[in-house]
């Protein structure tokens, strides 16, 4: 007679592994927003092929980061030295936001969609 624990567990084990990848909090890329109150919210327009405005100042600290796509077409945002963070944003009138805690330095923001960064969809994130 076979014993039930023997079974069980591998059965056990699997049903963690399986609930370890559903619920987490980890986004696309692996980024974590960091769940503190935010001591600035940045508004940034993407129209078609620039960013309004493309200079933005932030507090050290966490910030939420709102972009509106203000025409037409998908654009997106990132910041360098953050990995994974990426706020996208489809046609006219969408928007998205993501908190990020930044530390004192100047970030590159641009967006990775082919022609949009060299086209001069670029911009500078100043944290002081």
């Amino acid at each position: 007679m076979m014993k039930p624990r023997l079974f069980l567990a591998p059965i056990v084990a699997l049903g963690i592994g399986l609930s370890a990848c559903g619920g987490s909090s980890t986004g696309e890329g692996g980024y974590v927003q960091p769940t503190g109150a935010s001591v600035a919210s940045i508004e940034i327009e993407a129209g078609n092929l620039y960013y309004s405005p493309d200079k933005v100042e932030a507090p050290v600290g966490i910030s939420k980061i709102w972009l509106k796509n203000i025409e037409s077409g998908a654009h997106n945002l990132v910041i360098s030295g953050v990995p994974g963070f990426i706020l996208e944003v489809s046609g006219e009138g969408d928007q998205n936001a993501k908190k990020v805690e930044l530390e004192a330095g100047s970030y590159d923001i641009y967006c990775t969609l082919p022609g949009h960064r060299a086209g001069g969809m670029a911009g500078k994130l100043i944290v002081k």
